[in-house]
């Protein structure tokens, strides 16, 4: 067992992006080779450079989670378009303040299934409601410039380009104007960013998304962040995520997109 004072410095390491911390790799022995040839071919990094570009992209859950569990830590965390919320569920089962998460999502339904099966409508603290992204104001405008994190998965996706701007700048606005404000999160992606078509069932709206390479992410950003005029870095990674080549994701070039982006003003 570890004493308070040794579990609040192990906190603290995390939180400050220390690499002194046991689940820590100092060199990369399970790394893909798809991995490593789509960093060497693809975003060109040299290949005595993909070790070290990719031990720079910080573990935001392990990061995110200790600054929520921090002493007498305020910190608030979204869940954006989140279903059944189980990511809130996993947060509060590993020691978040379940009064400090919110989630939402467009269908109502979702949540309600989420407390059918996880049992937990008459203990759990944390804030659930039904939001539309693109409505003015409604249920987001209540946390405007409340929130810290945003974690925001399988999400941006859904929409075209446009759209995808238009959240963007919404995620802005919810989070709190501060520097080191986060989203984060994960989606498909492609090798080649593009327009393709909505192949959801029965969603008629969204004839075309937009899908996701490295670039274009990070372009996305870049205008949002004029848009609004913020600063923004952005972390991101493609790899082949489970199930990917098989039936609904056989799509030519299809990739998981997982980033982070931190606000630096």
């Amino acid at each position: 067992m570890h004493s308070e004072r040794e579990q609040s410095d192990y906190s603290a390491k995390i939180a400050s992006g220390s690499k002194d911390v046991p689940w820590y790799q100092a060199e990369l022995t399970t790394f893909s080779p798809v991995c490593r040839e789509l960093l060497e071919n693809y975003s060109r990094i040299p290949p005595q450079r993909v070790d070290s570009h990719v031990l720079e992209i910080n573990p935001s859950y392990q990061r995110v989670l200790s600054l929520l569990k921090a002493p007498q830590s305020q910190h608030k965390l979204l869940d954006l378009g989140c279903c059944f919320a189980q990511d809130i569920r996993k947060l509060v089962h590993d020691g978040a303040p379940s009064e400090n998460l919110y989630a939402c999502d467009l269908k109502p339904d979702f949540l309600d299934l989420g407390y059918d099966l996880f049992a937990d409508k008459e203990s759990i603290k944390s804030h659930f409601f039904a939001a539309d992204i693109f409505q003015e104001g409604g249920a987001l405008g209540k946390i405007k410039g409340k929130i810290d994190v945003i974690y925001a998965a399988s999400f941006f996706h859904l929409f075209s380009w446009d759209d995808q701007i238009k959240i963007c700048k919404k995620t802005i606005e919810v989070l709190k104007p501060t520097k080191g404000s986060i989203v984060f999160g994960r989606q498909t992606g492609n090798l080649k960013g593009r327009e393709v078509p909505n192949s959801r069932n029965g969603i008629k709206d969204t004839p075309m998304i937009w899908r996701h390479d490295l670039e274009s992410f990070k372009k996305m950003w870049e205008v949002a962040g004029q848009e609004t005029g913020t600063k923004w870095k952005t972390w991101a990674v493609l790899d082949i995520g489970e199930g990917m080549g098989q039936g609904h994701w056989a799509e030519d070039g299809l990739r998981r997109l997982r980033y982070k982006v931190e606000r630096l003003d």
